[in-house]
């Protein structure tokens, strides 16, 4: 068999497990109530951060690989919802107060915020954006991952 042969099978191989289906992740704490919250993580097959963190207050509630998601329910109300690289030890951070209406679903996506973050890769771009975009409210997107309420049904 020659190298292209087996060059070509194992390219193959590799682009196949890349493109497994997105499965649910339990949360780590779900508080419960009749509000859904979806948190879907990109799957860019590219990126260095392995799992995202989202905590809905202080309260640390999914740790999400790749292409996955989460499912949460939680009570109506004001909530600050927070995301960052699990054990990131990085200055910046994703957050946003929303507010929960009784009975909905909200579904988020998660994505890389820098694109030099894609190809593993944190140089001076990075820092200089992370600086650039730091605030000190309670709405700030500076981090490493970004997120988007997609849908409210």
């Amino acid at each position: 068999m020659s190298y292209k042969t087996l060059l070509c099978i194992g390219f193959s191989m590799l682009i196949a497990g890349c493109q497994s289906a997105s499965r649910a992740v339990p949360p780590l704490v779900n508080p419960g109530g009749d509000i859904t919250l979806i948190f879907n993580r990109e799957n860019s097959v590219l990126t260095s951060i392995w799992r995202a963190r989202v905590f809905i207050g202080d309260t640390d509630v999914c740790a999400i690989p790749i292409g996955d998601s989460c499912q949460v329910n939680i009570s109506a109300g004001s909530y600050v919802l927070k995301v960052f690289p699990f054990g990131s030890s990085t200055l910046g951070i994703f957050t946003h107060r929303y507010e929960f209406k009784s009975g909905k679903t909200y579904r988020f996506v998660i994505s890389p915020n820098d694109p030099a973050l894609i190809i593993n890769f944190i140089g001076p771009g990075s820092i200089i954006y992370t600086e650039a975009n730091r605030n000190s409210s309670e709405d700030t997107d500076n981090g490493d991952l970004t997120m988007k309420l997609v849908d409210e049904y």
